[in-house]
């Protein structure tokens, strides 16, 4: 097995993984947590599935990116317009990925505790209720640019590989 063949292979699962996982959670699972179980406790199991699931965008996003330089830069140096635009999207990704686990969960955590901690007719309450929303909402947002732009790398990866032989060991 050649190089080329372990890097494409670490790209596509990495994709496949980050993009399906984003789908699956987004349209299957936190919707019907939340559905079956009471709030509070769908809240307590979305917010355990949230590591992970930020986690596995993390190294996903990661060891796409590096196979796809590696691949088109060093091994293949045909570094494209198509190339330097998978790279792009890829940066952007991780960025939202990264933006969203590391800033706007940890915030919107903050403010559910709050939330489970205090009179309902605070301005405390009212205060954190509102934060967690707008934190929700762009999170959903983010979220949803995440899917689209894991879509475009699908698309774009299907588009290079067109015309391209299957057997010929040529990416």
């Amino acid at each position: 097995m050649t190089i080329q063949i372990i890097l494409k292979f670490i790209y596509l699962i990495s994709i496949s993984f980050w993009v399906g996982s984003i789908f699956f959670f987004s349209f299957f699972a936190a919707p019907s947590i939340f559905k079956i179980l009471p709030r509070n406790i769908a809240g307590d199991v979305v917010s355990d599935i949230f590591p992970k699931y930020y986690l596995v965008g993390y190294i996903c996003g990661l060891l796409a990116l590096i196979s796809s330089f590696i691949l088109d830069y060093f091994l293949l140096k045909n570094f494209r317009t198509v190339s330097f635009l998978k790279i792009i999207i890829l940066i952007v990704m991780l960025c939202i990925f990264f933006y969203a686990g590391q800033v706007i969960r940890p915030e919107a955590h903050s403010q559910r505790n709050i939330l489970r901690n205090t009179e309902e007719t605070s301005t405390e309450y009212i205060s954190a209720q509102k934060r967690f929303r707008k934190l929700h909402a762009q999170s959903a947002v983010l979220n949803l640019t995440e899917f689209t732009f894991g879509i475009a790398m699908v698309f774009i990866t299907a588009y290079t590989y067109k015309d391209q032989k299957v057997y010929g060991g040529i990416y």
